[in-house]
């Protein structure tokens, strides 16, 4: 796990509340290399400030810490936006 959190730009946060408020089908790819494919659910804040992102795939629900997510793309065919980069590896 990553210890020093580091915060997302507020714009690249904007497209992660869209994607939760329509509940948008994503492919996430993450800082690991690895990609996963979830709905958007909500976003979190814990007391530690770091931000996460909360997703159901097939197997329940998941968090991903924010700064671990390098791009999003909405598999929506009615999205309101393409592929976001969210954090730089």
């Amino acid at each position: 796990m990553m210890s020093d959190y580091k915060m997302i730009p507020c714009a690249h946060y904007d497209y992660l509340e869209l994607a939760c408020m329509h509940g948008y089908r994503l492919d996430i790819e993450l800082q690991d290399g690895s990609l996963c494919q979830a709905r958007a659910i909500t976003t979190q804040t814990h007391a530690d400030k770091t931000e996460w992102l909360v997703v159901e795939h097939q197997t329940g629900q998941q968090t991903l810490r924010l700064d671990s997510i390098i791009a999003i793309t909405p598999t929506d065919p009615h999205a309101s936006f393409g592929r976001v980069i969210i954090a730089s590896q």
